[in-house]
């Protein structure tokens, strides 16, 4: 069910950037006849069920970093801050902010006090359910549209039971007051009776037009289009945009057959057959439906346009609809994998063919820094060098009792906390045989941050690369200069403006504080500066002497055997009354 939310999201995402760029399109093409506006349109229903397209580097999607192009399916590809947001809109931050973390938090649980227990199984369990609740949702929307579209199809079905046939494909009944195309496979005209000759003339005229483009066709798709897409506001925009110009074009087709003196004929005509309020939008297609008084409007205005200025409107439309239709290319994604936080992508400018042994070095890296921080043993296993993969359980790669489809052990490595809680951050050497150092930014349901980081060197195998050397060090108990500026060198942490659900690492400690959770262990290791500095970064063995500043700010010393280090310490929650200590930002 995830994998189908996301699908949807992605569907609609890309059809409502698609209507934007129809928008601007049409101010442009203003002058234009209205038949070619109306094409512009099918874009944006196409675009809002088919996940596949053809990739060019002219397509609108480019001017949006976050929409990318993986096997032919346009994607979207959040950035932390754009997934917040999106969360915030939706009002689930709390639930979705958390639920990446519930399998770490549940895991950590015998840690926690019973409420945090508690607090974090909900979680875990709120991160399963959310994807099934928003289908079932989306699934009730679409159903109750669809239920009303058909309702409103039947009693108008009943209406017309007994119209009598006037001519081939023609039918009139005193029941309707006013003129439609009903049928899907089989369409019919049907006239109300008592039309003078004028009339029925310019609404035979005008409906036949429908039928040669199919009209009646493509807007119910249209509509079962919009239906699933329910949600979103903008693809009912452009449903009613589009019923408006397809009924203009077919007016100015009108006018072109009979000529521009029938105008005010023609304009009386589609007054006096307005169609009334309630009639099923997603179906017939009537007469008089959408926006008259716009429709008069542009009938008084419409003159004829040349052969060239139309071939012109026409290659314009071309164009714009092969801009919205196609996908981004040169922002492919170079692979993707499975990990404890979900599939990661690495997304690379350029194309794919053009992509250099660099970068595709550095992807490959990044790819394998994702999997062995979030514990993904059997994508770390399979870039080990037939040396190490003997060697697996001296890596922390080990096989579990259990086996998978094939019959093959399942494997698993490392441990369950701490867990990634960062982008890994990559130094690459230059040269073959080629060496990365990989910083993993690490926490804890008590959130303390952590860090480990692997050595590895990796040598070409076919297509791709290897690992033939890997060391991991964890700095989880530093106990010297030279270890601390190592831990520390590539990655700092922050506990000032580290994001919990609304607010700050620091301001939740504090609230922890204050709400008297498990005051014995913030006695002991927050309520001195020393002992906070110890305990937030992990330092052992030294000596500390502080220098109080001034209220709620010291500088701590810390000396170890070879050498020692500063850190300015504060109280973020003094005001509040609190006493927990925390390192500022180093």
């Amino acid at each position: 069910m995830r994998e189908w939310v996301s699908l949807l999201f992605d569907l609609s995402l890309a059809a409502s950037i698609t209507v934007l760029a129809v928008l601007l399109l049409r101010l442009f093409l203003r002058p234009v006849s209205k038949k070619y506006l109306y094409l512009l349109w099918l874009a944006v229903f196409i675009r809002a069920v088919c996940p596949f397209s053809y990739s060019s580097p002219f397509s609108v999607f480019r001017l949006f970093s976050f929409m990318r192009t993986e096997g032919g399916q346009l994607t979207a590809a959040l950035a932390p801050a754009q997934a917040a947001w999106l969360s915030s809109a939706l009002g689930l931050e709390g639930a979705l902010s958390q639920a990446g973390e519930s399998a770490e938090l549940a895991t950590s649980a015998a840690a926690q006090t019973g409420a945090e227990a508690g607090q974090a199984a909900a979680l875990a369990s709120a991160g399963h359910l959310l994807p099934a609740v928003l289908t079932a949702v989306w699934a009730a929307g679409v159903l109750l549209l669809l239920g009303w579209g058909l309702v409103s199809r039947l009693r108008l079905g009943r209406k017309v039971s007994l119209a009598v046939r006037a001519e081939e494909g023609i039918y009139e009944t005193d029941q309707i007051s006013t003129a439609f195309v009903l049928g899907f496979f089989r369409p019919r005209i049907y006239l109300p009776t008592g039309l003078s000759a004028k009339e029925r003339d310019f609404v035979i005229r005008h409906e036949r037009v429908h039928l040669r483009r199919h009209d009646h066709q493509l807007k119910l798709l249209a509509w079962v289009a919009a239906a699933v897409h329910w949600f979103n506001p903008l693809l009912w925009f452009a449903l009613a945009l589009l019923t408006r110009d397809m009924e203009m074009s077919c007016d100015e087709q009108v006018l072109d057959d009979v000529g521009e003196g029938q105008r005010e004929s023609y304009g009386e005509a589609l007054l006096s057959l307005a169609a009334p309020a309630g009639f099923p939008a997603g179906g017939p297609l009537a007469f008089g439906e959408s926006s008259v008084k716009a429709r008069i409007r542009n009938i008084l205005k419409y003159k004829k346009k040349g052969r060239i200025a139309a071939a012109a409107a026409l290659i314009l439309v071309i164009v714009g609809i092969w801009f919205c239709l196609s996908n981004p290319s040169g922002q492919e994604a170079v692979s993707m994998i499975g990990g404890a936080d979900g599939p990661t992508s690495i997304w690379l400018a350029g194309d794919a063919e053009d992509l250099t042994e660099e970068d595709r070095l550095a992807a490959f890296v990044q790819l394998w820094a994702a999997a062995a921080g979030n514990r993904n043993a059997e994508y770390v296993y399979e870039s080990l060098s037939p040396e190490l993969q003997a060697r697996a359980d001296e890596l922390g790669i080990e096989r579990t009792a259990a086996v998978d489809e094939d019959g093959k052990p399942v494997l698993s490595m490392g441990w369950s906390s701490p867990f990634l809680a960062g982008t890994p951050v990559i130094k690459l050497s230059e040269g073959m045989p080629a060496e990365a150092e990989i910083t993993y930014p690490g926490l804890t349901s008590d959130m303390i941050w952590w860090v480990w980081k692997d050595n590895i060197t990796l040598e070409p195998e076919g297509d791709s690369w290897q690992i033939t050397g890997w060391e991991r060090r964890e700095f989880f108990e530093i106990s010297s200069c030279e270890a601390f500026q190592e831990a520390y060198e590539d990655w700092t942490p922050d506990y000032m403006s580290s994001s919990f659900e609304d607010h700050s690492f620091a301001e939740e400690l504090v609230l922890r504080d204050l709400a008297g959770q498990d005051p014995e262990y913030y006695e002991e290791h927050y309520y001195t500066p020393e002992a906070a500095l110890e305990w937030t970064l992990h330092l052992e063995g030294g000596e500390a002497q502080t220098q109080m500043e001034e209220e709620g700010k010291a500088l701590v010393t810390y000396r170890f055997q070879d050498g020692e280090i500063e850190v300015r310490m504060i109280q973020p929650g003094l005001s509040q009354g609190s006493d927990v200590w925390l390192p500022e930002l180093m």
